[in-house]
């Protein structure tokens, strides 16, 4: 969600800039006024602005590909967050997921963590404040992200190929 409103931020701005006047004066001096000859022209035409928007497009192709967004507010959650990042490497081949650990307000001293993957809910769990738990359970998150991402990976090989996508149970 939030990439598509950085994306049409960015096209919003390109388009203003492509859409402005269609030719400009350049002068070689500063401060005074240069007689006719010494004015140079240049027009750009439709190609000339056709060839930025080209290249922003191919641009867009590259997105950050395992972005891992922390949105915890307290020491349990940091913690959680803080394991989760250094234990996380990312399957290859995978690209264009965002990883969103999130925490949610609970009652007691712990804290209830959502971990996401491209706004699908992959992880959830009360975590207790205990540095050994919050570890255990980090560690344990790491890999069903990292399953979730390689099991993404070939459903989307086999929906490319044309067969249908595996069933998990």
């Amino acid at each position: 969600m939030y990439l598509k409103t950085a994306f049409c931020i960015v096209l919003l701005l390109l388009f203003t800039a492509l859409a402005g006047n269609s030719t400009f004066a350049q002068t070689k001096q500063k401060g005074t006024q240069p007689p006719k000859e010494q004015t140079t022209q240049d027009t750009i035409s439709y190609e000339d602005k056709k060839q930025p928007l080209e290249r922003f497009v191919r641009s867009s192709e590259l997105e950050v590909d395992g972005l891992i967004v922390d949105e915890t507010t307290t020491k349990v959650g940091r913690d959680f967050y803080d394991i989760f990042h250094r234990q996380w490497e990312a399957p290859a081949g995978a690209h264009n997921f965002t990883i969103l650990i999130e925490e949610k307000p609970t009652r007691s001293n712990g804290a209830y963590v959502v971990v996401s993957v491209n706004d699908e809910p992959v992880f959830e769990y009360n975590l207790q404040p205990r540095y050994d738990v919050i570890e255990e359970m980090a560690n344990y998150t790491v890999a069903m992200v990292y399953e979730y991402l390689v099991n993404d990976q070939l459903n989307k090989q086999l929906e490319a190929e044309g067969r249908k996508a595996r069933e998990v149970f």
